[in-house]
């Protein structure tokens, strides 16, 4: 197998918003796995592509869209190991904080977006640091370390193709949909580690850019991550504006998604905004950014 396959995982029913990546060498990797709800479309994935053994399953970081199905996947290939950066191994060995964490942000559909999430024995977790690489036998994975969506956070330089496995590092960018949305989770986002991240994927000068929402970026890598950089920072200036008139989450969000909506009306359709929000809501998004402002005010005032 050359260069990489991709794996739809059609999360929540929908066609190309998440994506996993089937890397191959002498030995074979899956990068991301997508949620446990969605499972049975990447084993059907696997078995269309003659995948009957994998050696590593890699993800980016952990939250339940990008490492929801390690567990299941593993279970079904028990000779591979699982690659995670070293905050987030714990939490794919007893996953029960990172379950409780998204039920704040999700409350009852848990269950049904995202379909529990099964432990993984840790002799079977290789914790992965910077610059760690993972062998696959004439092709090796990089591991970049890329904080800002997450403090758990790598993307992965593959040897062989210059492709730079992004996770969520740069957002999110969907086929045939020419806006890039940030990523902005609570409670670990960070504007400025965010954007220094993007910037450490741009010095690796990749030959593309694969972003776990989805799949390849045709576009120029250099001018996606200035655009990706020019998204983080617009989206911070419609947070800070709104927090002028309000503390009320739910009001700041409403303001965010009214100026995010008339930036994108005359690019996007709403069928487009909706699948957008499917990888990233207006409100999750302006909780993460409303956290990471609330606590840089209160580090200053107390600093």
């Amino acid at each position: 197998m050359s260069g990489y396959s991709i794996i739809d995982t059609k999360m929540h029913g929908f066609d190309q918003i998440t994506a996993a990546f089937v890397v191959s060498g002498e030995g074979t990797a899956l990068v991301e796995t997508g949620p446990k709800s969605r499972v049975d479309n990447v084993f059907a994935e696997l078995d269309r592509l003659g995948v009957d053994t994998l050696d590593w399953i890699v993800v980016t970081h952990i939250h339940l869209d990008h490492a929801g199905a390690a567990g299941t996947i593993a279970a079904r290939f028990p000779t591979a190991r699982v690659a995670v950066h070293e905050i987030g191994a714990p939490h794919l060995v007893d996953p029960s904080k990172l379950w409780k964490s998204a039920s704040r942000i999700y409350g009852d559909r848990m269950e049904e977006m995202w379909g529990g999430i099964d432990p993984i024995e840790e002799s079977r977790i290789t914790v992965i640091a910077d610059g760690d690489t993972i062998d696959l036998g004439g092709r090796t994975l990089t591991a970049v370390e890329t904080p800002g969506h997450a403090y758990h956070h790598h993307a992965f330089l593959d040897s062989e193709t210059g492709a730079v496995f992004t996770g969520d590092a740069l957002g999110v960018r969907l086929p045939d949909v020419p806006a890039i949305r940030p990523a902005t989770p609570p409670p670990e986002f960070h504007l400025e580690k965010a954007i220094a991240s993007i910037e450490r994927v741009r010095e690796l000068k990749p030959a593309s850019l694969c972003p776990t929402h989805f799949g390849p970026v045709d576009a120029d890598v250099d001018d996606t991550c200035s655009e990706a950089i020019a998204a983080l920072r617009q989206w911070a200036d419609w947070v800070q504006q709104a927090r002028k008139e309000t503390d009320d989450l739910d009001s700041v969000a409403a303001v965010v998604e009214r100026l995010a909506r008339a930036d994108l009306k005359d690019r996007l359709e709403d069928a487009e905004v909706t699948r957008l929000e499917q990888t990233t809501s207006f409100w999750m998004n302006t909780w993460g950014y409303k956290r990471y402002f609330d606590k840089l005010e209160e580090q200053q005032e107390t600093g």
